[in-house]
């Protein structure tokens, strides 16, 4: 039986054990990676991956050590992947297992690396990489505006979002804060934000462009099935396993 959800991308390993309370330690080859003893995921940067490589996680159960291995060459699948600014990523899967295939995650890129996303925690929106978006939310798909003039437009609004709740942090407000709050107006930037919102604000007074919305939240569901019939979008890349199981 698995005792570890694993996802590797490039030089980043994601590790995260299935059942509580459960200690353990990360080896790339023989190297020592990261050692956890609280049952929290581990996000690693791997020191020299190559298709020889081989993950070793270590823990023990009953007072006895056990051993997953994952050989790297399993996960050295050649695909050509570009990002640009405004292209849409859009995860089934979330970092709460419990969640996945019901919540999901979204985020916008705003260049060739990076993205914007509202986490699901404080602070409440971040720039980070697009490769740590792939490591944890493997089960996405990524959409992107056949104008590229939105696209930059929805990025450069991400942009100036994200720097003016900076502005407001240092200030001591801290707005938006973030929240799944079904009451939140859709179009107030600055009441409450969630991921796929943070998305739709972008393209809403950034692009001149607004996504429809059904019901109480536009939820990461939402944006992928209108996304797939939209003609103003194309998909670039799209999971196999990518599934949300009831419609929000």
């Amino acid at each position: 039986m698995r005792m570890f959800d694993v996802h590797i991308q490039g030089d980043l390993i994601w590790v995260r054990p299935l059942f509580p309370d459960l200690a353990f330690k990360v080896y790339e080859n023989n190297l020592h990676l990261a050692a956890n003893s609280n049952s929290r995921e581990a996000y690693l940067t791997l020191q020299k991956p190559a298709p020889s490589t081989l993950i070793t996680i270590e823990y023990v159960v009953n007072d006895t050590l056990q051993r997953e291995q994952y050989p790297l060459r399993q996960y050295f699948v050649t695909r050509d992947r570009t990002f640009q600014a405004g292209d849409i990523l859009v995860a089934s899967d979330n970092i709460k297992a419990e969640l996945t295939g019901y919540l999901g995650h979204a985020a916008i890129v705003i260049n060739e690396k990076e993205l914007t996303e509202a986490p699901g925690s404080e602070p409440a929106i971040v720039k980070d990489s697009i490769q740590q978006f792939l490591v944890k939310h493997p089960l996405h798909a990524q959409f992107r505006p056949k104008q590229a003039k939105i696209g930059k437009k929805a990025a450069d609004y991400a942009i100036q979002y994200l720097q003016d709740y900076h502005n407001n942090l240092k200030k001591g407000v801290q707005q938006p804060k973030f929240s799944f709050n079904l009451s939140q107006d859709l179009d107030d930037p600055w009441e409450e934000i969630y991921c796929s919102k943070l998305v739709w604000l972008c393209y809403h007074f950034g692009a001149d462009y607004t996504f429809e919305n059904d019901y109480l939240w536009f939820s990461p569901e939402d944006m992928y099935h209108q996304l797939l019939e939209n003609d103003d979008f194309e998909l670039i890349y799209q999971h196999q396993d990518v599934e949300f199981l009831i419609d929000t």
